[in-house]
């Protein structure tokens, strides 16, 4: 009974060291697969009434306001259950996620930035819902600028990418505004990535504290199950 209880308990052992491993090789956090969107901080037009985005032409000029009904944003999560994400993005948004998580895409850091300490926080595509207007970003030159709550620190270096023509680009126009929320001036709308520094690797972590404290616990009862197995194969020996 007892070398069953060993054999068991090796395996525990094996089992629990290789997740761990591998959740630190993964390229998101681990709660990117169920967790929602960001959301967005509403703002006011020139009128009072409730905005989702300012649109600026390219001297800095605020030319018009976006409405929420205009774009859908959709979480990774939610792109096989959501019934109004388009078909193409749709595909768009599970391809590069897919191609992300088995490390056959990698994204396009700056210089100044080190890939291997950086977490993918949240992925998500941005659709254009008002098919009787043309996508409002035409022409170039022309953002959309959103404001998102995604309850990071004050001094998070945040990167945000977002995917066009099969190709990723950072968007330069990110800014932390030291409240949790951050602002991204978007030229496209199709699939974001919001990367922030590895927890333990900067100033802050990503706010996923459970899903740290989640393999912290495993490794400790890995320990504790080394611990047993000695301590049983020692009695064995001494009988």
């Amino acid at each position: 009974m007892k070398k069953v209880i060993c054999l068991i308990t090796a395996v525990m052992l094996c089992i629990s060291l290789a997740s761990f491993a591998f959740a630190a090789e993964v390229e998101f956090v681990p709660s990117i697969s169920y967790k929602g969107a960001p959301s967005i901080v509403e703002i006011t037009d020139d009128k009072g009434n409730p905005a989702i985005g300012a649109i600026v032409n390219a001297n800095g000029e605020t030319i018009g306001y976006l409405q929420s009904d205009c774009l859908l944003i959709t979480p990774i999560a939610e792109a096989n259950t959501s019934t109004k994400i388009p078909a193409d993005a749709k595909a768009t948004l599970l391809s590069v996620y897919d191609q992300l998580n088995k490390g056959t895409m990698k994204l396009p850091y700056g210089k100044n930035v080190d890939a291997d300490k950086m977490i993918v926080r949240d992925l998500f595509d941005v659709s254009w819902m008002c098919t009787e207007h043309p996508a409002i970003v035409e022409p170039k030159g022309v953002t959309v600028t959103i404001t998102f709550n995604i309850g990071v620190d004050a001094n998070t270096d945040v990167v945000v990418m977002s995917y066009k023509n099969n190709t990723w680009a950072e968007i330069v126009s990110v800014k932390n505004n030291g409240n949790g929320t951050i602002t991204c001036a978007f030229e496209d709308f199709c699939p974001v990535a919001i990367s922030v520094p590895v927890p333990g690797q900067g100033p802050d972590d990503t706010g996923d504290k459970a899903d740290i404290t989640l393999w912290v616990t495993l490794l400790t009862v890995s320990a504790l199950a080394v611990v047993a197995l000695v301590v049983l194969r020692r009695r064995d020996f001494m009988k």
